[in-house]
C-alpha cells in the first residue's frame, strides 16, 4: 500500500500538465490579442480622449491575460517541485516548501487580478453608482486574502521562535 501511494505522487503530473497547457494556450493567445492590439493601434490614427480610453482598457486586460497564463506557469513549476521533483532549480524568488506557499502565491495573484480587472471597470466606467458596490466587494475579497497572508505569516513567526534558544530569541528582540 505504501508503494503505491508513495508512486501515486506521479498523478500529480496531470495537474502540471494541465497548468502548463493552459499557460501556454493563455500566453498564446495573449501574443495573438497584442499583435491585434498593434494593428489596430496602427490602423485608428484616433487621438480622441475615447480613443484612447479604449486601447488604456484593452491593454489594461491584455496585462490581466498574461498575468494569469504566468501564474498558471508558477503553479505548474511549483506543484512539479513540490510532487515530482524537489531538486528543480527554481528562481530564488520563487521559493515553494510546501504547498502553503504555493496557495499564497495562488492568493497573490488572485489580488492582483482582481484589482486589474477593477482598473479595467475604472477606465471604462460611465458615471453610475455600481462601480462603488464592485469595488467595495473586490476590496472586501483583498482584505480577507490579507487577513489569511498576516495569520500565516504570524503562525510562522510563532513556530521559528519556538525552535530558537533563549539567547537566539533575545538576540532578535535586542539588536
Amino acid at each position: 500500500m505504501n508503494r503505491l501511494l508513495l508512486s501515486s505522487r506521479y498523478l500529480v503530473n496531470l495537474a502540471v500538465i494541465a497548468a502548463l497547457a493552459g499557460a501556454a494556450a493563455i500566453l498564446l493567445y495573449g501574443v495573438i490579442v497584442l499583435i491585434h492590439l498593434m494593428i489596430e493601434l496602427i490602423n485608428a490614427r484616433t487621438f480622441t480622449s475615447e480613443a484612447i480610453k479604449t486601447i488604456t482598457l484593452s491593454f489594461i486586460q491584455l496585462i490581466d491575460l498574461l498575468f494569469l497564463g504566468v501564474a498558471l506557469y508558477i503553479i505548474a513549476l511549483g506543484l512539479y517541485h513540490l510532487f515530482i521533483d524537489a531538486s528543480l532549480r527554481l528562481p530564488r524568488w520563487l521559493k515553494i516548501e510546501d504547498f502553503d506557499e504555493l496557495k499564497i502565491i495562488l492568493l497573490s495573484v488572485v489580488i492582483v487580478i482582481l484589482a486589474i480587472n477593477f482598473t479595467g471597470v475604472v477606465v471604462d466606467w460611465d458615471g453610475s453608482t455600481a462601480i462603488l458596490n464592485l469595488g467595495l466587494a473586490i476590496a472586501a475579497v483583498i482584505a480577507g486574502l490579507g487577513l489569511i497572508f498576516y495569520v500565516r505569516l504570524i503562525a510562522s513567526h510563532h513556530s521559528e521562535s519556538v525552535g530558537m534558544t533563549e539567547t537566539q530569541r533575545s538576540l532578535e528582540e535586542h539588536p
